[in-house]
């Protein structure tokens, strides 16, 4: 049985051929060449001959061009580049294909964890390694790639899985307006007293959720087309932006309604207040999409109702807590 077949797909050791000169790391030069010109028929590659013990270890390498510099008596221990680069058979082919390229060499040594030699991944495996890795990054780029397996295929889908994926979510969000009424009817006092701070609980609302529905956007986009993001540096870039919008409009919105309502204490609170709930949509817009793709959720169909109540609830709570510290 090939050995080849006991490993991993896409691994190194699924690549790698066995057909790699090999020569003992007693011999000299001389030796080498009269046995490679004997055996160069039964050989794939001969870029690199590969110097090992008696017992299979890996000693060494040499290329070609530098073996026939070599004086014909000189002993091939004391030539070889004993410095390797190798990997084991269950490394992932990109990383085999990143560390040639990575290093400029033509074939990688496989090895298993006694360092005995196994094969070695050609060249002609890992540019077609690199080059299937680039069509499928393109592909994926140009979302015409295989769709992930927490993303629904709404082409495919039938109407009772569409509404079994998608209408409890949506029971959920009816339960958190109904949480968020309660939520009003606590500051009933507060709202009696100043009776205008309820006619922007739509804009305070509306706000902060249209930033976190714009982050939420972004962040399911980019878990689409992206294999991998460093979340806490996306994080922080969203953060920067999501900050200085909620900055210019805290202060836009403190400027208009002063010149319209001529109130300092209300435009305090209505700028501090979307000034906040504008932060909070980091959570709702970033965390909350990014945790449901964690746990193979579909981000687009979990993400969107149960964020838009939990940015409502916040918002809400936000607002009248603000309105009641500072009238």
């Amino acid at each position: 049985m090939n050995i080849i077949n006991n490993f991993p797909k896409k691994s190194a050791g699924r690549l790698m051929n066995t057909d790699v000169p090999v020569v003992n790391v007693d011999e000299n030069i001389d030796f080498i060449i009269t046995k490679l010109l004997k055996d160069i028929n039964k050989i794939e590659s001969i870029n690199y001959i590969y110097v090992i013990n008696k017992n299979n270890v890996l000693k060494g390498v040499i290329s070609i061009k530098e073996l026939f510099r070599q004086s014909r008596k000189t002993k091939i221990s004391s030539v070889m580049i004993k410095d390797l680069i190798t990997a084991s058979p269950k490394t992932h082919q990109e990383k085999v294909a990143y560390l040639a390229l990575k290093n400029n060499i033509k074939s990688i040594p496989i090895i298993d964890k006694d360092n005995k030699l196994l094969g070695a991944v050609l060249s002609d495996s890992i540019l077609n390694v690199v080059y299937n890795e680039l069509q499928e990054d393109i592909s994926h780029f140009a979302g015409v790639s295989h769709t992930p397996s927490n993303i629904d295929d709404i082409n495919s889908m039938s109407l009772y899985h569409s509404l079994k994926n998608r209408l409890p979510w949506l029971i959920l969000g009816i339960i958190g307006g109904i949480i968020a009424a309660k939520v009003i009817g606590l500051f009933e006092q507060t709202l009696s007293k100043n009776i205008i701070l309820a006619a922007f609980i739509p804009l305070i609302v509306y706000i902060a959720s249209a930033v976190a529905t714009q982050a939420g956007f972004f962040i399911v986009r980019d878990l689409a087309i992206h294999k991998k993001i460093d979340f806490f540096s996306y994080l922080l870039k969203q953060f920067k932006v999501i900050l200085s919008m909620g900055f210019l409009i805290g202060i836009l919105i403190y400027g208009f309604t002063f010149l319209v309502y001529r109130d300092l204490s209300i435009s305090m609170v209505l700028s501090l207040s979307i000034f906040l709930t504008i932060l909070s949509s980091i959570i709702t817009g970033i965390f909350i999409p990014y945790a449901f793709s964690k746990l193979k959720f579909d981000p687009a169909n979990a993400s969107g109702p149960i964020a838009t109540i939990i940015q409502d609830l916040v918002s809400v709570s936000i607002y009248l807590l603000v309105a009641s510290s500072l009238l």
